[in-house]
């Protein structure tokens, strides 16, 4: 597996709370608190995980047809594209979208939950 953003050790855990709570907190500063974009993109992540909840085998391995959505929408690169767009763009809206995306994917990583290997499971290496 390629290096990247650790779930594994304390460290990835505690630098993935931080930016998950820096992030959330600026786009809450950005849009304010009621801003739906900023709550929706908060939870939109886990949409992968209605997709496949019915048919999960247990609740912590999901269906071989959820494995690449959930791992796409937690994917680092999705928040990035959203944020690179909202500065070109200067759109605030994205900006919201990209830092609440962001946010929820730290968080979770910051709860141990990172991509899933190919049998559904958070991946181990």
């Amino acid at each position: 597996m390629r290096p990247g953003w650790t779930y594994r050790t304390p460290t990835g855990r505690a630098t993935s709370a931080a930016v998950g709570v820096a992030a959330l907190a600026a786009a809450r500063c950005v849009a304010g608190r009621r801003s739906r974009t900023l709550w929706v993109c908060a939870v939109a992540p886990d949409v992968a995980l209605l997709i496949g909840v019915a048919a999960a085998p247990t609740w912590k391995q999901m269906p071989s047809y959820a494995i690449r959505p959930y791992n796409t929408l937690h994917s680092p690169a999705v928040p990035a594209a959203l944020l690179l767009t909202a500065a070109v763009s200067r759109h605030r809206g994205t900006t919201v979208a990209g830092l609440a995306w962001l946010a929820h994917i730290a968080i979770d990583r910051a709860f141990g939950y990172g991509p899933r290997d190919g049998e559904g499971f958070v991946a181990l290496r």
